[in-house]
């Protein structure tokens, strides 16, 4: 069956194994030759009939968390690690509905910390252990609420002593606490039963096999911690998604081989396997500096409103600002043509109307003088034909004397020049030195006013 928050490649058939068997860990090698990295889940089993201590124990299926893997990486994943499986099952949310309406399946309420936790024999020969219940860090990849973390200042035991399990089996008793406490973390003193299993286990214990603890802790109220947000708890920064208990119950402890994988269905546990808790739920989207925000599509699905409104007030600023920009842009260039242009004021408005470069304009300039200078040396040697007595000096002043424009009257002009000149001084030092002079602040503004001034405004993206 399709499981929430993992996909699983189903290696075997479980019904061929043995249903109190079956347990989880994060990597590890199967089949003696291929590594599996802890991001995947091997859960384990025995067969039927050959449960015992000493028995095979052999890998029945993978699971591939989804906030590690997606279904396509996970299949690539098999196929380069030649690992052949019966099925393929994706990940699907059907439980996770559960939580929207304030319940979760009482199974979800069973965790450890794998290897990080502990648990040890106390004194030798006693009858005593220790147990390292929870270390106060965050739990990763739970299969049922992902990221997980008990608040320790919410945490309470429901009974000043609680009984002791194998593998949350209320069929299966080893023993019960004598000592209970919740600091920087929860640990458990306590006495083994005198019935075989629990002996049975305490020689394991003493003999050094490597024993792991589980809680059974429901809560009451959760904290759901939004993708992209964060928290702190017990000293730690939590970054979404997540959930932690803010407020839960621990009622049972018990001894595992390997972390329980409650996503199996144990016939010990039939009775609770439609079991529902319930608890309130506090949703939490505040970002932190731990967790900031990394993208505009992040911030944008966080907060819609706020990023329109920002979106807008942001094109309307770069808009001005580029319309600014671009003046200064095209003053700056009409300087520079009106260097490379000289006096030539009907070239200067041209060039600048087009879009020429300074060195283009210099280089028409340039050209234009040459021609005219070609034509006045043409037409002084028609003079000097027609009338030899005149000399070229004088033809040259004659010529001189007759402006492009055919004559007229100047006066009106002369009268534009010098309201332009008293606009020029009135100007800011800023953009007076943007224009460079008067003269070319005048050859500007005729420009402007015959329409040869071309709107390039640089404007400032926006995003």
């Amino acid at each position: 069956m399709p499981y929430p928050n993992e996909h699983s490649a189903v290696l075997q058939d479980s019904k061929k194994y043995e249903p109190d068997s079956f347990r989880r860990t994060q990597g590890g090698k199967i089949y003696g030759k291929i590594v599996v990295p802890k991001t995947i889940d091997i859960l384990w089993a025995k067969l039927k009939g050959k449960s015992k201590p000493k028995d095979h124990i052999f890998p029945v299926s993978l699971r591939f968390p989804t906030k590690s893997w997606t279904a396509q990486k996970a299949k690539a994943w098999l196929k380069k690690n030649n690992v052949s499986y019966r099925k393929f099952e994706p990940a699907k949310a059907k439980e996770k509905q559960a939580m929207a309406d304030n319940k979760a399946p009482r199974k979800a309420c069973i965790f450890n910390e794998d290897s990080e936790v502990s648990f040890a024999d106390v004194g030798g020969a006693g009858n005593s252990f220790k147990i390292l219940g929870y270390s106060g860090k965050i739990i990763k990849n739970h299969w049922y609420w992902g990221a997980l973390a008990l608040d320790l200042k919410g945490l309470k035991f429901y009974k000043s002593r609680l009984a002791v399990l194998e593998s949350h089996s209320k069929f299966d008793r080893i023993g019960f606490t004598t000592k209970q406490e919740i600091k920087k973390d929860v640990r458990f003193e306590g006495e083994f039963l005198d019935n075989v299993n629990a002996q049975q286990m305490k020689k394991d214990i003493q003999a050094g096999f490597p024993m792991e603890a589980s809680l059974f802790c429901p809560p009451s109220i959760i904290e759901r911690v939004m993708d992209g947000a964060s928290t702190k708890v017990n000293g730690h920064v939590m970054k979404g998604p997540g959930v932690v208990f803010r407020e839960a119950v621990i009622k049972e402890v018990s001894m595992c081989v390997f972390g329980l994988d409650t996503n199996t269905k144990s016939s010990a546990n039939a009775d609770v396997e439609k079991q529902e808790i319930e608890f309130s739920l506090m949703e939490n989207s505040i970002m932190s500096e731990e967790n900031p925000i990394e993208s505009v599509q992040q911030f944008a699905a966080l907060y819609p409103d706020l990023h329109s409104e920002v979106f807008a007030a942001g094109k309307t600023e770069g808009v001005a600002e580029g319309i600014t920009e671009g003046k200064k842009t095209e003053r700056a260039l009409f300087a520079e043509l009106k260097e490379s242009c000289g006096d030539d004021h009907e070239l200067l408005a041209q060039c600048f109307s087009e879009g020429k470069t300074a060195a283009e304009a210099m280089k028409l300039h340039a050209d234009k003088l040459g021609q005219e200078n070609t034509k006045l040396a043409e037409k002084v040697t028609e003079l000097q034909k027609e009338k030899p007595a005149v000399e070229a000096a004088q033809v040259e002043f004659s010529d001189a004397a007759t402006p492009p424009g055919g004559g007229g009257s100047n006066e009106s002009a002369d009268a534009d020049e010098e309201t332009m000149k008293k606009a020029f001084a009135a100007l800011s030092a800023d953009e007076r030195a943007e224009y460079g002079d008067v003269e070319a602040y005048i050859a500007f503004q005729q420009a402007d006013a015959n329409g040869q001034v071309r709107g390039r405004v640089k404007m400032a993206s926006s995003t």
